[in-house]
């Protein structure tokens, strides 16, 4: 049994994904998955559902919703996984393997890359976890902002772990595959200062000048017309390395210089 949270919201069973049903249903269920194996108060749970407008029997709905809940778990067989859907008075806790939330997985390789001192392992852990997202986080639950405020922590979490991946493909030389991974994060986080800095460095090592410079003077505009700020200092800093080093600007250098070479980048991506 696999319970999704990297993406739509779903449960998969031996004979594929278990039919959920109405959104404030699977909005519950993400709940509690957000929060494996603790107690989770009703109320917490009504605010979640319905912001700041529950109706006057919203206890008695989530009391439905709980029950049709366990019976599509038990009926998937939950308990061979040793998943139980449990009432504590007027709170409920969904007991569970944590490792069969996709989300906590995912959380679980990212602490154990250590993209500096161990890079080649680093890769090969960061990209088994960004593998585990399949869209948007929480995908498919009601627009509420606990639910908003839970899906930007996952997704800050997917772009540390996207800028992780790059520092360990830098430490290995691999600036290119750096530049690969860190750019499509770039095109949809504009004003992520940390990760468009990484991306002008990886430019730059594989010869491309020219675009890395082209990328600080994109985000300097957006962050002036956007928030009325300059760049921050690792935007700065690693302009300002470009812009020392152009001259000799190109290819990275040979394999004779590799700690230097791991260390300039590790200053500017740290």
């Amino acid at each position: 049994m696999d319970f999704s949270l990297l993406g739509p919201v779903a449960v998969t069973a031996g004979t594929g994904e278990i039919t959920l049903g109405p959104v404030k249903r699977r909005s519950l269920l993400a709940m509690l998955l957000l929060q494996p194996n603790a107690t989770v108060p009703v109320e917490q749970l009504i605010t979640c559902l319905w912001d700041e407008e529950p109706p006057e029997h919203a206890r008695t709905v989530i009391q439905g919703h709980v029950s049709r809940l366990r019976a599509t778990l038990a009926e998937a067989g939950a308990d061979a996984y040793g998943v139980e859907l449990i009432t504590h008075g007027s709170a409920y806790r969904l007991r569970m393997p944590e490792q069969l939330v996709d989300s906590e997985r995912f959380s679980e390789l990212v602490s154990l890359a250590r993209p500096e001192t161990a890079p080649e392992q680093a890769v090969d852990l960061l990209r088994q976890g960004l593998d585990l997202w399949r869209g948007p986080a929480l995908t498919g639950t009601v627009p509420s902002p606990p639910f908003a405020a839970a899906a930007h922590a996952l997704e800050e979490r997917r772009l540390a772990a996207v800028e992780a991946l790059a520092r360990a493909h830098g430490a290995l030389g691999q600036y290119e595959m750096a530049a690969d991974v860190l750019h499509p994060a770039a095109v949809a986080n504009q004003l992520r200062e940390g990760l468009i800095a990484a991306l002008m460095l990886a430019l730059y090592r594989i010869g491309r000048q020219s675009d890395a410079i082209a990328w600080y003077h994109r985000t300097r505009q957006l962050l002036a017309d956007d928030l009325g700020v300059d760049p921050g200092e690792r935007l700065r800093t690693a302009y300002e390395e470009i812009l020392r080093a152009a001259p000799t600007a190109g290819r990275p250098r040979a394999a004779a210089e590799p700690t230097a070479q791991v260390c300039d980048w590790l200053v500017y991506t740290s």
